[in-house]
């Protein structure tokens, strides 16, 4: 009875010890500009990115992502296209490359955090 008990209680405090979530850090804030033919970035490894909000060059665009060359609209206003949308915030794990692009230029607004064992 007491071995069975001895074990749980071991089996719960390996459970918690390899459940431990990682703590994120404030690092900057970063103001990403991008053209609408598409720009370029890369998340650095042991820091992880949380883009905010985009705001576009003009009324009638859109914005969209892709990371780890998986496309995303994450922006719509751009009325013949459907409805508007918005999904913010987004967040990227360090070592990704990211592509940020629209219909026409804007920037980004990401806060980065560092990743603290």
């Amino acid at each position: 009875m007491y071995f069975r008990l001895l074990l749980f209680l071991a089996f719960i405090t390996v459970g918690k010890l390899s459940a431990r979530a990682q703590n994120l850090q404030f690092s900057q804030v970063l103001n990403l500009s991008f053209s609408s033919n598409g720009t370029n970035f890369s998340v650095p490894a042991g820091k992880v990115w949380k883009l905010e909000t985009v705001g576009l060059s003009s009324y009638s665009s859109y914005f969209s992502i892709s990371v780890g060359g998986q496309s995303i609209f994450l922006k719509n206003t751009h009325t013949g296209y459907g409805p508007v949308f918005e999904s913010f915030p987004f967040w990227i794990n360090g070592g990704q490359s990211v592509f940020l692009s629209g219909l026409t230029s804007g920037v980004a607004s990401v806060v980065e955090f560092n990743v603290v064992p």
